[in-house]
């Protein structure tokens, strides 16, 4: 069991369950801009869309694990937070086209090949290449996102982060980096993506 370094809120992650990281903590530097309709997509332990919960009307916590819904019950109701809810989703599949006015993601990065049944490759391992998540959870945004909304992502230098700058571009979204953090082996960037 891991508990979480975030002042505000009491998380705690059981194995099995993606814990609050660096890229947590840089996605939770865009919480400040929640309003309305938030989802949290790839929630893992739910500590960026409890975070955000205070901020918006209601959050929606997707994520394909099962372990993971079940941790961020647990943490909203440890923390009281009753603006939520947790829905199984690979990415925006079980969502029914629902719309968002903010999205936060921190989709898995790594480049490699998911092992099957490894909890741990289903959270960090994003495809062959590293961004094949990220990019389709992207090309699934203009369904997503209500008019006049963003989406809160983080990038990985782990991949070639130029293709995704291309095809955020390509898809007819801005796209501002807000911040990164330069560790030994990659750069994560966190990035403000808006409809032109």
């Amino acid at each position: 069991m891991i508990r979480s370094g975030c002042p505000e809120l009491n998380i705690e992650v059981p194995d099995g369950v993606y814990a609050p990281s660096e890229d947590s903590d840089l996605l939770l530097e865009a919480v400040g801009y929640a309003r309305g309709d938030v989802l949290d997509l790839c929630a893992g332990s739910g500590i960026v869309g409890l975070s955000a919960a205070g901020r918006a009307r209601k959050v929606t916590l997707a994520d394909v694990s099962d372990a993971a819904l079940e941790t961020i019950k647990a943490n909203a109701a440890r923390n009281g937070i009753e603006n939520v809810e947790t829905v199984k989703s690979n990415l925006f599949a079980g969502l029914a086209g629902r719309k968002f006015d903010v999205i936060y993601c921190n989709p898995p990065y790594l480049p490699g090949r998911a092992e099957m049944g490894n909890w741990l490759d289903a959270a960090t391992v994003g495809g062959e290449i590293g961004y094949e998540t990220t990019i389709e959870a992207i090309r699934e945004l203009h369904n997503g996102l209500k008019t006049g909304g963003e989406a809160f992502f983080i990038l990985s230098t782990a991949y070639d982060i130029e293709k995704v700058y291309k095809e955020i571009s390509s898809l007819k979204f801005s796209l501002k980096k807000i911040r990164s953090v330069r560790f030994f082996f990659e750069e994560l960037v966190l990035v403000e993506i808006k409809s032109v």
